[in-house]
């Protein structure tokens, strides 16, 4: 099978026909194309003893950040993708490299709000005036005749007002004279009423969407509405997601002995979807370092590779290893979070971000929100947007907070007063990913942090709307 090689997606070029294999387990192997950012899980296989020591003492000697330290050593390292015109069937999700100004003015002629008559206010002036109608106006025509004294015309919603027009007079305020030729009016009626001006909106030249807005489907109503059919954005990051480890199996399969599903691909090929990013699946790759190197290789000829399990300290975390093989600088390894504190960052030779995340389902779901997430959102051009944090009560109780910052799924409501209130959901640890179905939030403790109980308040990120 053939397919692009990862730069003719990033630098423009000519595809490149490409096959990557990788061995699953001990037989099988699947045919992989990558044009973006790689996530690794990495699981691993029997070493030789120096490998055990060596795991233990790198990471041993591994600073912990704090996770602010991290996000602000991730957003320096990471540059705004190229900017590109596409249409705005391509635009969900990316951000504007340019300002939109609308081409018109916005309405472009006086317009009816209303189903009804079209008439002169002056001849409103008493309840039960009886108006002969003249024309009948619908959306998308325009008016043949010009009212005068005693007159009106029919006229549907976004209809162009008539001459001599300055108000509509809607449909269940009127009654047909038994003729059909002639509309009685049940009210009296002000000048300018139901009746949207030229202009109103906005005059022909204003800005209506500014550079590094997040285009979502009410911002490409407005461009549509503003005659911009193509737009200046910043390319659409690219993520491949790849799982490592010889116990991994797809969804679909049954377990046998000590094999485990891969929860984390779909994980994160949902969350990178759901955020605008393409995403590309590597499928599944033997836990050797021939097979990490070649996956590890393509990973960083994307904007940016995601690694999440083989970084911590056991004696099968190969991937620091085989990231200093292929010229990966480590800006740091260890974050003080918990879940979390193996996750790690990189560049590559050319400029590949690089995260490890731990290979625990719940741990790679926090590092993503903590690291992945802002570093896409930077090479959008939004530099600054990292996870915003909020107030609420507590409703249950937390213990003191060790010497990590502490995470905690949550399930955050308004109640009954518009205050937030955040409950922290059964959960047994960063490897069990059923206490994240109903969570919306994450409970925040900073390092030292007393025990709380409820109606205390806490610091709480959201995952969703509420």
């Amino acid at each position: 099978m053939s397919v692009p090689h990862p730069s003719a997606a990033l630098k423009g070029g000519a595809p490149v026909p490409l096959i990557l294999k990788c061995t699953a387990g001990s037989t099988g192997s699947a045919v992989f194309f990558c044009f973006g950012c790689v996530v690794l899980f990495a699981h691993a296989i029997d070493p030789p003893p120096w490998r055990l020591h060596n795991a233990l003492m790198n990471d041993a000697s591994s600073p912990l950040v704090s996770v602010s330290q991290a996000q602000r050593i991730v957003l320096d390292h990471v540059a705004p993708l190229p900017i590109v015109s596409v249409g705005l069937d391509s635009a969900l999700g990316l951000t504007l490299a340019s300002d939109i100004a609308c081409d018109i003015d916005m309405p472009p002629f006086d317009r009816a709000m209303m189903d009804g008559f079209a008439v002169r206010s002056a001849d409103t002036g008493e309840s039960g005036a009886t108006l002969t109608v003249i024309d009948h106006i619908a959306a998308g025509g325009s008016a043949q005749k010009e009212l005068s004294t005693g007159e009106a015309a029919r006229i549907n919603t976004g209809a162009p007002m008539p001459s001599g027009a300055d108000a509509v007079i809607k449909i269940e305020d009127t009654k047909w004279t038994a003729d059909g030729g002639a509309v009685e009016l049940q009210t009296a009626i002000a000048a300018g009423k139901n009746v949207c001006e030229r202009a109103e909106y906005l005059k022909s030249g204003t800005v209506v969407l500014e550079t590094g807005t997040r285009l979502g489907p009410s911002q490409i109503a407005i461009a549509a509405a503003s005659g911009a059919a193509r737009i200046d954005v910043y390319r659409r990051p690219v993520f491949a997601v790849l799982a490592t480890g010889n116990e991994l199996i797809e969804a679909g399969v049954a377990p046998q002995g000590a094999q485990i599903r891969n929860s984390n691909s779909p994980m994160l090929s949902a969350f990178l979807s759901d955020d605008g990013v393409d995403v590309v699946s590597l499928g599944i790759a033997a836990d050797d370092r021939a097979s990490l190197t070649e996956s590890i290789k393509y990973g960083l000829q994307c904007d940016g590779l995601c690694i999440t399990g083989g970084v911590s300290m056991g004696a099968y975390d190969f991937v620091p290893e085989v990231l200093d093989a292929c010229g990966v600088q480590v800006r740091f390894h260890k974050m003080s979070c918990k879940p979390g504190k193996p996750s790690l960052f990189g560049t590559g030779p050319e400029g590949a971000c690089v995260f490890g995340l731990p290979g625990n389902p719940v741990s790679a779901m926090l590092g993503y929100w903590l690291l992945v997430r802002p570093a896409f959102a930077a090479m959008q051009g939004r530099g600054g947007e990292l996870p915003k944090s909020l107030v609420a009560k507590l409703d249950g109780k937390q213990a003191a907070v060790g010497d990590r910052d502490s995470y905690w799924p949550a399930k955050v409501e308004s109640d009954e007063g518009g205050l937030l209130v955040a409950s922290a959901l059964s959960w047994k640890g960063s490897g069990d990913p059923f206490g994240m179905g109903r969570a919306n939030g994450w409970i925040i403790r900073h390092s030292g942090s007393p025990a709380v109980g409820s109606g205390d308040s806490v610091e709480v990120i959201l995952l969703s709307r509420l």
